[in-house]
């Protein structure tokens, strides 16, 4: 499935004004701190150069890692939600192969 267009910072302001809400406060901090991951990987690829051969100082590698170990998406178990999703691909996948 295609993702939507990103939201600039003008929209994601407009959202907040629109529903000023502690959920929708949440979910923009949540947002923000992927924001904050994406500029870390941002900045660990202009140090690696256009063909990776640079060298990142290790407190910035050392950093990184740790944030993305603790990454929910990567170490949290599915939601009930999204494996019956998963478990729907898989299902399509399998009945495809017969």
């Amino acid at each position: 499935m295609p993702h939507r267009p990103p939201l600039t910072a003008a929209r994601l302001a407009a959202i907040w004004d629109e529903c000023p809400q502690p959920v929708v406060l949440e979910l923009l901090w949540e947002i923000h701190r992927l924001h904050a991951t994406i500029l870390r990987a941002h900045q660990i690829r202009s140090l690696l150069g256009p063909r990776g051969s640079g060298v990142v100082p290790s407190t910035v590698w050392s950093c990184f890692e740790r944030e993305l170990d603790a990454e929910p998406c990567l170490t949290d178990k599915p939601t009930p939600r999204q494996q019956a999703m998963i478990d729907k691909v898989v299902s399509r996948r399998d009945a495809g192969k017969e």
